[in-house]
């Protein structure tokens, strides 16, 4: 398979300029940011109110407060479908893009996607196998490290701290062909992100080389991504088109260039109710249809091409630097919060979780802020260091070629 495809196969003379993608504004990406810091928020506030508090049937007093506070909070799962359409939005703009201008490289995109993922992912497992072996042997009378994650299953700590649960983590096999390691469930997201990656790319050439009656590339590539389809399994798949979701909004986004738009209050008002009907529907189980994962990235995508088109002016500054700045490490707080809310669970409340009241309330504030500190002071060493570890893998690979 080329690295790289030829400029008279890919150049912008060719059919497929049309589908270009079009460059955001400022205030677009800051919505993208905030968006993203927003979402993984939401997974580490869920994670830090089923941690330390009782579930919801166990408490006490359910004032309507409480009963805010715990539905609120319970949109992790949906936030990483949130997540898969932007990264769908992005990585497809990007792969299109390259395509398109007929700079696509195999390599360069390999250095592009593993550097971002592995900046995170290795410092998280290393700090998630010392966090964890200390909280299962300090801490081994709480039981938490040797008793099934509340969220996750029958999946139990201690088991999972394993030489091959970290390799096959490494390696994105992780509810493949191994578990999450450690207590680290929410890495089960990383899998998908990864191999939809991989997947996205060989279909759309795949399906490019066919629609050129190149036979001769077309059968390898689409083997592959079928053979891709039948490795990753059906809820992965599902999965895989909630993130092509994000694919389709770069394409219709692409073709609503420089339009008026009278249109765009009464789509954001609809497309608005639309997200909240399926979000609640989604925390309710009911109805079916509505609360699916895929209605939930379905509808999100849809919402997202109105927000795309919000622009608020350039007297927002405040707002673009500070989605910025969250979202700058939104990735190591996904992957570093679960294993330290854990210590600090097994640490501070190991025997009951706590009532949803005054001082306890304080106490859960503080968890997840010493949790966004914590990922905030890792990223200053790993994921602001993105570009840092691209370069070194780039000079790497050349060297290898070179020798």
């Amino acid at each position: 398979m080329e690295d790289q495809f030829s400029a008279t196969e890919t150049g912008r003379g060719t059919w497929f300029t049309r589908f270009m993608p079009r460059a955001l504004a400022p205030v677009a990406s800051a919505h993208l940011d905030a968006i993203r810091a927003l979402a993984a928020w939401a997974v580490m506030w869920g994670h830090v109110r089923s941690d330390f508090f009782v579930d919801f049937e166990n408490v006490r007093a359910k004032g309507l407060a409480v009963k805010v506070l715990y539905f609120s909070t319970g949109f992790g799962h949906q936030a990483v479908m949130v997540f898969f359409v932007l990264s769908g939005f992005l990585i497809s703009s990007s792969v299109l893009h390259g395509y398109a201008s007929g700079r696509w490289s195999w390599r360069e995109y390999a250095i592009n996607r593993s550097s971002r993922l592995y900046a995170v992912l290795i410092p998280g497992l290393l700090f998630g196998l010392v966090l964890d072996r200390l909280g299962s042997t300090v801490f081994s009378a709480s039981g938490l490290y040797s008793h099934p994650l509340d969220g996750f299953g029958s999946a139990i700590a201690q088991d999972q701290i394993t030489v091959s649960a970290f390799i096959g983590n490494l390696f994105f096999l992780q509810t493949i062909l191994c578990p999450t390691f450690g207590s680290n469930g929410p890495l089960w997201s990383l899998a998908n992100e990864f191999w939809y990656y991989v997947l996205f790319p060989v279909a759309l050439f795949a399906g490019i080389a066919w629609m050129k009656h190149s036979v001769r590339r077309a059968i390898p590539l689409t083997v592959l991504a079928a053979a891709m389809v039948v490795f990753l399994g059906r809820d992965k798949f599902v999965g895989f088109l909630i993130w092509m979701a994000g694919c389709g909004l770069v394409l219709v986004y692409s073709r609503f260039q420089n339009q008026p738009r009278p249109w765009l209050i009464p789509y954001a008002a609809i497309s608005s109710l639309a997200l909240v009907g399926c979000l609640v529907a989604s925390r309710l189980g009911r109805p079916a249809l509505l609360g699916t994962d895929l209605s939930v990235g379905i509808a999100f995508s849809l919402f997202l091409f109105g927000v795309l088109h919000v622009g608020l002016g350039k007297q927002l500054g405040l707002y673009r630097r500070s989605a910025h700045f969250f979202a700058r490490f939104s990735y190591s707080l996904y992957v570093l919060h679960f294993p330290f809310l854990f210590f600090l669970r097994a640490w501070t409340a190991p025997i009951e979780r706590w009532q949803p009241i005054g001082l306890h309330l304080v106490y859960g504030a503080a968890a997840g802020a010493a949790a966004v500190s914590f990922a905030w002071l890792v990223s200053t060493f790993t994921e602001s260091r993105t570009s840092m570890l691209r370069q070194w893998m780039r000079g790497a690979m050349l060297r290898l070629g070179s020798d």
